[in-house]
């Protein structure tokens, strides 16, 4: 196999039970407990992104069945209130009033709560809410969390590029992989719909591809732009945590799980 990315060859560094969610990760137990069988994360040997090959097969209507069901907030319980809600506030305490769209905005919340707050923001989403991608462009477009449900990252990454105005920016979070990973990863995990996982230079390659200034604020939110002057501005932007670190860990395959902080102590 070669990767999306940067062309080189990947190899198999993983196999995972489909049906664990990071949601286990949080909670010290399966949410889900029935056994899907086993899937396997690659990794490039090049630039360190990684994927489950056997989701970037999947069909819009099998993540539905699948994944994107009516167990979904299970496995992510900040996804409908708590996410949103921090996003909010902590764009809304530097940012000025302007032209939002949230992509991958599931249903709306964020937008909701940013159109309280003075912005204006619409919002998009194929598997939750409005399904349409907007016909305008933005000052700002962000796309919190929804990198890594997306199997084709240039499609993705295309379109924030084209739904933001030459002068405004893109804002996205998903967490950073380690170059290469060498044992399990709690972000790493299918039934959350998590299918892509970039690590530093994976995103900087891409985004050189598309003639993007990027930087990353933390390992969770990085920023694009089409006028590259802009980063020396934006990069002073305050940081924020949108992932709590996990405080367990699986251990005898996908059935127990330990406490680390306990293992720790």
């Amino acid at each position: 196999m070669r990767c999306q990315i940067c062309n080189h060859h990947t190899r198999p560094i993983l196999s995972k039970e489909q049906n664990v969610s990071c949601g286990d990760y949080f909670t010290g137990q399966r949410i889900y407990a029935d056994n899907r069988g086993t899937i396997t994360l690659s990794e490039c040997e090049s630039c360190g992104f990684a994927t489950f090959d056997a989701l970037n097969a999947w069909s819009e209507e099998t993540f539905r069945k699948e994944i994107y069901n009516e167990d979904y907030h299970l496995c992510d319980p900040p996804f409908g209130e708590a996410r949103p809600r921090k996003i909010c506030n902590w764009l809304s305490s530097f940012m000025p009033r302007c032209e939002i769209i949230d992509y991958g905005g599931g249903e709306g919340q964020l937008a909701a709560m940013l159109n309280q707050n003075g912005f204006t923001a619409r919002s998009y989403d194929p598997f939750y809410g409005d399904a349409f991608v907007p016909g305008q462009s933005a000052e700002v477009v962000t796309a919190f969390e929804v990198v890594e449900h997306v199997p084709q990252q240039r499609r993705l990454f295309g379109e924030l590029a084209a739904l933001c105005k030459q002068n405004g920016v893109m804002i996205f979070s998903t967490l950073l992989k380690p170059r290469h990973l060498s044992q399990d990863w709690w972000y790493a995990s299918a039934r959350n719909g998590h299918v892509s996982f970039h690590t530093q230079e994976s995103l900087a390659y891409l985004m050189q591809e598309l003639d993007l200034g990027f930087i990353s604020l933390s390992d969770e939110i990085h920023l694009a732009v089409h006028d590259k002057d802009r980063l020396t501005d934006i990069k002073k932007w305050p940081h924020i945590l949108i992932n709590e670190w996990p405080p367990y860990k699986f251990c005898h395959e996908w059935d127990r799980l330990d406490n680390i902080k306990a293992e720790n102590s």
